[in-house]
């Protein structure tokens, strides 16, 4: 595969012995917008004038990838914001130690893709691929853009929704694209509790009889090419932080350039966050347009059972490269097995930069969650940096 102009190469054997055939080429990122497959593509303007524009297509073990997400502000700014989006992987360990799970990479959300009705998607579109309706987009209320004594404003929301069941659970994919250029990128867990039996050290008793459920942490893999503005190569990473001073009456705001492929944890008595931004493309005043990665739902991370490497950071910054699709259990075509292989010192500054983001979600089993798991939401939120000279959505 050619950086984001050529097909993804089938898939024979994934590590694991899972065989995963692709029936189709299937696009990871492109550059241009004609590279779209036929019909793939998703376009939304909202009241505001705001809108979002996007490619997508289904792929094996990832489902649903977008690719060349376009924000257009209600003045008409149309920038890129993203080269391609995914769930990288999903990997499921239990509390009672026994082996974990990596369901992108066996199964596969692609493969689980559940066929979609209008129950499915009130109000909305249903999208189709390889026959089958898999996506659904539709705008919903997101409440409020701001709010100042003399200037309300309610806006509005771009949603898309993909649904794959893997092992009795069902997986709900979920991207929220906001008028105001703000994405927010979600997984919801519903279906069955997927192991019983045991003791109830490592879970919960969810009937009557005792029965005890096994309790179990999923970890969610995102991985995004940002590819901000017309320049896809020129990405510069950030890592800020606010170290309160001796006093803890004051916070000491550091910026540190993270010049080279970087494994990188949530710090929060220091207040650690990300940004990408552009490396040339400013605002008009003096800042250079950029997204910031807000963490969210963080209190269940967890380094995992059996120390693996790609969990013992939080997030990852590697140079692209079109081989690293997932972040566990990748295909070996010149890549290293895994994301943490990926880090290994390759400059990122005035790069073409792949950002992987991971949370982790533990689950303590419930008497509610018998005989269906009432859906629980992971994610996070990009929100634009300096994309605008003021609010422009005033």
């Amino acid at each position: 595969m050619v950086k984001k102009s050529s097909l993804f190469r089938h898939w024979s054997v994934l590590a694991g012995g899972f065989c995963l055939l692709l029936s189709t080429p299937q696009l990871l990122a492109q550059t241009t917008e004609a590279a779209c497959p036929d019909g793939q593509t998703i376009t939304h303007t909202f009241p505001s004038g705001a809108a979002w524009d996007m490619c997508w297509q289904t792929s094996t073990a990832e489902g649903v990838v977008l690719s060349n997400v376009y924000y257009t502000t209600p003045a008409g700014l149309r920038r890129r914001v993203l080269g391609s989006a995914s769930i990288a992987q999903i990997q499921t360990d239990y509390d009672d130690g026994s082996s974990s799970n990596l369901l992108s990479s066996s199964a596969g959300l692609g493969s689980a893709l559940q066929t979609l009705g209008n129950q499915h998607c009130p109000g909305g579109t249903l999208h189709s691929s390889g026959g089958r309706a898999v996506l659904c987009s539709a705008e919903r209320p997101r409440g409020y853009v701001l709010k100042h004594p003399d200037v309300m404003k309610q806006g509005k929301l771009l949603e898309l929704v993909s649904l794959s069941v893997l092992d009795n659970r069902n997986y709900a994919v979920r991207w929220h694209f906001y008028d105001s250029g703000i994405i927010d990128p979600a997984i919801g867990l519903s279906g069955s509790l997927p192991k019983t039996g045991g003791t109830a050290t490592y879970g919960w008793p969810v009937t009557a009889e005792n029965v005890i459920a096994s309790a179990f942490t999923d970890h969610y893999f995102w991985r995004m090419d940002f590819d901000l503005a017309d320049n896809a190569a020129n990405d510069v990473v950030e890592e800020f932080s606010s170290f309160p001073s001796n006093g803890r009456l004051e916070k000491i705001r550091v910026l540190n350039p993270l010049t080279v492929e970087s494994a990188r944890s949530n710090d929060w008595e220091n207040k650690r966050w990300w940004r990408i931004r552009d490396g040339s493309v400013t605002n008009g005043n003096n800042g250079y347009i950029s997204y910031e990665l807000i963490t969210l739902n963080h209190i269940h991370q967890s380094n995992g059972n059996l120390g693996q490497s790609w969990l013992a950071s939080d997030i990852f910054f590697t140079r692209y490269k079109d081989c690293e699709r997932l972040a566990t259990n990748n295909p070996t075509n010149g890549c290293g097995g895994n994301v943490s292989t990926f880090v290994n010192g390759e400059s990122i500054n005035g790069a073409d930069v792949v950002v992987w983001y991971r949370l982790s979600y533990h689950h303590l089993p419930r008497d509610e969650d018998v005989s269906r798991i009432p859906i629980r939401w992971s994610g996070f939120e990009l929100l634009p940096r300096d994309w605008s000279a003021s609010n422009h959505m005033l």
